[in-house]
């Protein structure tokens, strides 16, 4: 389940799509609740300032309430601290529009398509994946692509 914060409906339908896409092929019972903001350029710059001291724009921002989560996960995994009711906090993301709306048109594709790929970038960091080292860029960019494919956000 997504939570949604300056996201327009047509914007929240496409990420709760790319959502089920991301669950469905980690075969991760979905039982998490994701926060996630559509924002300017000011406030990602600064979230990126203060989180990471990096003073830029940046497209995304994923803020994962747990490090290293490792899956599949069951709901029995967690503690009753990690529910807000009846859902685990799996995390925070942050979309800046402009940034996607700029990287549509370089890489020549719908914001769409971008939006949905900024959501499944997101959503893949929230759920334990990464692209620092090169043996987990090759896992995380072919799963990227192949969530993308599967709900037609090709590139």
């Amino acid at each position: 389940m997504i939570s949604f914060n300056g996201a327009r409906l047509k914007e929240k339908s496409l990420m709760k799509k790319v959502e089920r896409a991301v669950f469905n092929r980690l075969q991760q019972p979905n039982f998490f609740v994701t926060d996630i903001a559509i924002v300017d350029e000011e406030t990602i710059r600064q979230f990126n300032k203060d989180n990471r001291q990096v003073d830029a724009v940046t497209d995304v921002l994923s803020f994962p309430y747990f490090e290293g989560l490792k899956l599949p996960k069951d709901i029995d995994d967690f503690d009753t601290s990690d529910f807000n009711g009846k859902r685990v906090c799996l995390g925070s993301i942050m979309i800046c529009r402009r940034r996607a709306i700029e990287q549509a048109e370089e890489y020549g594709h719908s914001i769409e398509r971008e939006i949905g790929f900024l959501t499944c970038h997101g959503l893949l960091h929230l759920l334990g994946f990464d692209h620092i080292e090169k043996e987990d860029e090759e896992i995380m960019f072919p799963l990227q692509r192949e969530i993308m494919d599967s709900i037609g956000l090709t590139r």
